[in-house]
């Protein structure tokens, strides 16, 4: 767990992130807090305690979008104009991250651009100890496209165990993971760090970010409940068995 000094905008001359810089600046917005993540690792969970907490908005994937090459700008500016003169939150998962690199041309060299492209960024890094039920519970959300728990919804479906799919799954969270660490590396950025289960059991460790923001956690009750359940626990057993016996 580690607090981060914030990034400050370079100037807007001709650089690579001038047309994210720009979208910012052209509607006042004056910081940001940014979640990076990879899929299933609590970050839901916590983005929620935070919203509990006096720091709202960073549940939102607000760059969750299929691009077309034509409406970088108009899309940069519908994202940040709900934020006019104020701060802009998001959080990010790696492909998104990275799509949005690309489309405002900073590729893996040009890493410190893209981090300057948002005012004063406070980055939060949610991670997950356990990368084995990370894969099970990312496999579960993407065969029932069912991402979230609610205390009003119904039970869980059942699942066809389907080993191939969950190590396809288990792969792709481990380049993520390390993608985010490359990435925050070349861009000089030591974001906040919170692993989930740390915030499941000392939920006040998130009052390090949220002290950057003048909030404190107040309050410990979400209504998002854990996806994980016996069943998880058997599809983990399965995988790890099958894990074992492939030699690999």
């Amino acid at each position: 767990m580690t607090a981060m000094p914030r990034t400050t905008p370079t100037e807007t001359g001709a650089i690579p992130a001038a047309r994210l810089a720009a979208a910012f600046a052209q509607h006042g917005v004056t910081d940001c807090a940014l979640l990076a993540s990879t899929y299933r690792s609590g970050s839901t969970f916590i983005a929620a305690l935070l919203a509990e907490n006096g720091l709202p908005g960073l549940g939102k994937e607000r760059f969750n979008h299929v691009w077309r090459a034509d409406d970088v700008d108009a899309y940069l500016d519908g994202v940040i104009a709900p934020f006019a003169g104020g701060r802009f939150a998001s959080k990010l998962m790696w492909p998104q991250r990275n799509n949005l690199a690309r489309r405002v041309g900073c590729p893996r060299d040009a890493s410190v651009l893209f981090a300057h492209g948002f005012p004063r960024a406070s980055w939060l890094f949610v991670r997950r100890r356990d990368a084995f039920r990370q894969a099970i519970s990312f496999w579960r959300a993407k065969r029932s496209e069912r991402w979230h728990v609610y205390d009003k919804a119904g039970d869980e479906p059942e699942l066809a165990y389907a080993f191939k799919e969950i190590d396809t799954c288990a792969r792709e969270l481990a380049l993520h993971e390390r993608l985010w660490i490359d990435f925050f590396s070349r861009a000089m950025i030591t974001p906040y760090t919170v692993y989930y289960e740390d915030v499941l059991a000392y939920p006040e460790i998130l009052n390090g970010y949220l002290a950057q923001f003048g909030a404190r956690l107040r309050s410990t009750e979400v209504e998002l409940k854990k996806q994980g359940d016996d069943r998880s626990e058997r599809y983990l057993e399965q995988y790890l068995t099958d894990l074992y016996d492939r030699g690999d």
